[in-house]
């Protein structure tokens, strides 16, 4: 019976592939730094704003998210990526708006990584890996307004940003259908004068051996040089994970 009992409790925990559309209920809390208006004089340092934004705060204004996770893991190897994008869109009142009219403020952002690396540690209830890989970010604001309500303008700034990263998982697994997952990454300052780190938690459930969905907390942190920023801080928020795993 006792073997019996193992041999059922492994085959929760025999997989190879697991594939998670989630969705991030993101917050903002940093600095956003505005595309100034096209003008004929010098460039003035770009607008910024300080926002501390929760998601009731920014959900009627998305217009497009998408969310993707995915794990490969054998033996001895693990390679995992996340992917996610969030288009906000929304209007802006200005000190000016008897001058600029129909303020239009347009944020996308896109955000990935990816790692390959060696398990660790692959006991029964917890398993460590560490992981080399890439991390990309890209920024883009759009501003839209009309000067006294006939003459539109436009302006833009967007920053594409990719970095080495080192990163580890821990893995705890309790029970057979429960998991407590961890994960952490940090890019080096190598390539350039920039700051990022982020780190996830979550609790995970198997309602069978293939189909699960976990509950979690993920902390993005960015830290640009002012002349490049589109938005310097901490992106970060629940969410909500339903995957498979085979």
């Amino acid at each position: 019976m006792a073997q019996e009992q193992k041999k059922v409790d492994s085959l929760w925990n025999d997989w190879n592939f697991r594939i998670s559309p989630y969705f991030w209920f993101i917050g903002l809390e940093g600095t956003i730094y505005r595309p100034p208006e096209p003008t004929n004089f010098p460039i003035p340092p770009p607008p910024k704003y300080d926002i501390d934004v929760g998601f009731k705060d920014i959900q009627n204004s998305i217009k497009f998210a998408l969310m993707l996770a995915g794990q490969y893991r054998a033996k001895d190897i693990v390679a995992q990526f996340n992917y996610s994008t969030l288009i906000l869109e929304s209007e802006a009142i200005t000190p000016l708006e008897l001058i600029f009219q129909d303020n239009i403020i347009k944020l996308t952002y896109m955000s990935g990584d990816f790692g390959i690396g060696y398990r660790l540690l692959k006991k029964k209830k917890i398993e460590t890996d560490i992981l080399l890989g890439s991390k990309f970010l890209y920024f883009k604001i759009d501003l839209t307004t009309n000067l006294k309500g006939d003459i539109p303008i436009t302006g833009r700034r967007s920053n594409f940003w990719l970095d080495p990263v080192i990163g580890t998982n821990l893995r705890y697994r309790p029970h057979k259908k429960i998991e407590f997952v961890g994960y952490a990454d940090y890019g080096p300052r190598i390539l350039n004068d920039i700051n990022s780190y982020q780190f996830i938690i979550n609790a995970k459930y198997l309602f069978t051996k293939t189909f699960m969905a976990s509950f979690g907390f993920r902390s993005y942190h960015l830290d640009f040089p002012a002349d490049e920023a589109i938005f310097n801080g901490n992106i970060n928020g629940f969410y909500i994970k339903i995957g498979f795993q085979f």
